[in-house]
């Protein structure tokens, strides 16, 4: 850490010199982003994840506020059966209800997938409902595609775009399905797992001797989970985390 020779050079003092690292920190690498004046979207979630305390599990439901209440034209459906009218507008209104019909029922088939996609996505993560992102397992789509019996890209297209509100927040559906490794016992983690257990001990570390890479590759070792320091960067990058370095304090 080259701070001890700032501060020399300056004539600051570290305390003033780590005020100054905070403000800068602080300051937007987009400054013009202050300019945008869309306003933020709002996520609407598709399904819904409570707790039944009663029989001590996680059900879902889904929402109806993504998704408008859609039915057959009742006049239009009399008028296609009523023989007083034209024969040729009696045959096209028959084919339109047809094709209409045809697309609620291929609407209600999707809900009720993406609910059965969504049970078993509960039930295979129940220890993330229970204790949090840090017990998120891996998940392939395979696994929900075989036990609900339909297709990986049947699951996919299931829970593309999709969210759902869940005691611990809305959470993107996909985001439930991640790669993951294993540990030394032979039990697997998500990566998401792992990257919350370095955002705890990174969070934990002494700002004055906060730990390297290398560092968190040994304490995770400790914990059963042997990854390569360059996963352990790629993690903390992706955390938003600086570099040992950077996040020292003097």
């Amino acid at each position: 850490n080259k701070l001890p020779k700032v501060a020399a050079k300056s004539g600051y003092d570290l305390d003033e010199i780590n005020i100054g690292i905070g403000l800068l920190r602080r300051l937007s690498l987009s400054p013009a982003r202050r300019l945008v004046t869309d306003a933020p979207s709002v996520v609407i979630p598709d399904g819904i994840v409570e707790y039944d305390e009663e029989n001590d599990r996680y059900f879902a439901y889904l929402s109806d506020g993504r998704i408008p209440d859609v039915q057959i034209n009742k006049e239009y459906a009399r008028m296609s059966a009523d023989k007083s009218v034209p024969d040729t507008d009696r045959t096209f209104l028959k084919k339109n209800l047809s094709n209409a019909q045809w697309l609620i029922d291929a609407v209600g088939q999707r809900r009720h997938t993406l609910l059965r996609v969504i049970n078993a996505v509960v039930d295979e993560q129940r220890d993330y409902f229970d204790y949090g992102p840090e017990s998120l397992k891996p998940l392939p789509m395979k696994t929900i595609a075989d036990r609900l019996g339909i297709h990986v890209a049947t699951v996919s297209r299931a829970v593309s775009e999709k969210y759902i509100m869940t005691p611990r927040g809305v959470v993107a559906l996909r985001g439930f399905f991640s790669g993951g490794l294993a540990t030394d016992s032979g039990e697997d983690v998500s990566s998401n797992s792992v990257k919350a257990t370095i955002q705890d001990l990174i969070a934990g570390e002494d700002k004055s001797k906060p730990y390297s890479d290398e560092a968190v590759v040994k304490l995770l070792k400790e914990r059963g989970i042997e990854i390569a320091r360059r996963t352990v960067a790629k993690y903390r990058d992706q955390l938003g985390l600086p570099t040992a370095r950077m996040r020292k304090q003097f």
